[in-house]
């Protein structure tokens, strides 16, 4: 998400509904992956949570070709399932 008062991209995660009812508690993360620097920046993280939207620390890459990124991990699962927006220039 760019937005143009902060002048900042942003990575966004909303867990479903259908998967909160079933889940019980889970983890997220939500980035902004930069192909420039070919790093993953303004990450944040939450453990054993239930909220429903997400969103990462605002990242000064509005000049770049960036992918928001994001994961969810529900308890009790080994490895997270992770998805990634369109590259956007």
């Amino acid at each position: 998400f760019y937005s143009p008062s902060c002048a900042k991209n942003y990575g966004y995660v909303w867990v479903w509904d259908s998967f909160r009812a079933t889940a019980g508690d889970y983890d997220v993360t939500a980035a902004i992956y930069s192909g420039s620097q070919d790093e993953v920046l303004g990450k944040r993280s939450w453990t054993n949570t239930t909220a429903q939207e997400f969103w990462s620390a605002g990242t000064n890459t509005v000049t770049e070709c960036t992918s928001a990124v994001g994961s969810v991990r529900k308890a009790g699962d080994p490895t997270p399932v992770s998805g990634h927006s369109s590259t956007r220039c």
